[in-house]
């Protein structure tokens, strides 16, 4: 991480894609996207902060002033303010006792500066500021009939609630049934129903597994993802551009394919997800890893639209040189249609954690041991 600070510690303008005539003859409105690159440091103050394996669960506060970076293990959720970019407090939960949290943290979800969602695969609760367990969520294998058991042992996967915290869902899988549901729990009236999404079924053979008698490894490569909004649920994975919508107050899922100009439409099947040695499994992860892979749906609030990054990694002689990949940027308008596609030359990997606030892109960096951020202003 180091070497991207470095590449985006001073300001830069970069250019992508063709001339104006070529914009306005394909509509692609990221023909011409040009973007300028800051880094930016928070001052952890007389603190420790842990941000070895990066701050993937965090969320901000709705005026999106603040950053909540939730620890995995050690149970603290540290507090930055990102408008005068320091550290302002840490909440400390628990491991034992009535208002404990789990001692290793599955899903982090902020619903407001003084209610947060914390989860493992068993036990899903509201707490608050002061650590303090408000209220138990009963998602479990039992509201769900339908359900397989191996959808049971995966039912929180990509887990996310809706605002009010009365809407739940997830998205349990079964890879010996090649089958991806969507689990829908509905708090206030204890309803739930389970919608199948058959066109995900593919992405359960992106999980390799090595199995040398009593050793286990595994290695996935095709994540699935939820974004909750007012009125539908949109599902995704990193393994596909394709986007699932399901209308809350229609009862309704409808399904979008792409056809991208510059990349894959969704990762090669492998034609292995099953290893019985040590060396034929890191030659599938080899081959997963150079597939195409999308990242989250990103809403950009100032412009009205969705932008997703996707990228490929390409092999390097030296394993001991840094991973590069090949970067692209899509752009959706409100009803996911695909309005917009550009290969970013200039950025080595996909921005990390990535979230819009004050109409510009902040992605996570690591300086020197020290929680920043790259934040790029966009232009198209």
């Amino acid at each position: 991480m180091r070497k991207l600070f470095l590449f985006l510690l001073a300001p830069f303008i970069f250019s992508c894609g063709g001339n104006t005539s070529e914009k306005a003859e394909t509509g692609n409105i990221l023909e011409n996207l040009t973007f300028a690159v800051d880094t930016v440091v928070m001052d952890p103050g007389d603190q420790v902060v842990n941000v070895q394996f990066g701050p993937s669960l965090f969320g901000l506060s709705p005026d999106q002033k603040r950053y909540y970076f939730m620890h995995r293990n050690s149970g603290e959720l540290t507090v930055f303010d990102l408008d005068e970019k320091r550290w302002i407090k840490k909440i400390q939960f628990e491991k034992d006792g009535p208002n404990a949290i789990p001692n290793f943290v599955y899903g982090f979800q902020l619903f407001d500066e003084n209610r947060f969602l914390i989860l493992d695969s068993r036990d899903i609760a509201v707490y608050d500021s002061s650590a303090v367990k408000v209220s138990s969520i009963p998602f479990g294998k039992d509201k769900f009939q339908d359900l397989t058991e191996e959808e049971g042992y995966s039912l929180v996967t990509g887990m996310q609630a809706d605002q009010k915290k009365q809407l739940f869902v997830s998205l349990p899988n079964d890879p010996e049934k090649e089958r991806i549901s969507l689990a829908i729990w509905e708090n206030a009236n204890s309803q739930s129903r389970l919608v199948l999404l058959p066109e995900f079924g593919f992405l359960t053979k992106f999980t390799l597994i090595f199995q040398e008698g009593n050793s286990y490894s595994a290695a996935g490569f095709a994540s699935q993802n939820l974004k909750v909004e007012k009125d539908r649920v949109l599902a995704f994975s990193s393994g596909t551009s394709s986007i699932y919508t399901y209308d809350l107050g229609m009862d309704s899922l409808s399904y979008k394919t792409y056809s991208p100009k510059l990349i894959p439409s969704q990762a090669a099947t492998p034609e292995v997800s099953k290893f019985s040695t040590k060396e034929s499994f890191d030659e599938g992860i080899k081959l997963a890893q150079a597939q195409i892979f999308f990242g989250d749906l990103l809403w950009y609030e100032s412009r009205g639209i969705y932008l997703r990054f996707a990228s490929i990694t390409k092999p390097v002689a030296n394993p001991e040189l840094p991973k590069r990949s090949e970067v692209f940027l899509l752009a959706f308008d409100r009803e996911l249609n695909l309005i917009g596609e550009s290969k970013v030359e200039e950025l080595p990997s996909q921005p990390s954690w990535p979230f819009f606030k004050d109409g510009k892109l902040w992605s996570y960096v690591n300086v020197e041991d020290e929680l920043g951020f790259a934040v790029f202003d966009l232009s198209f």
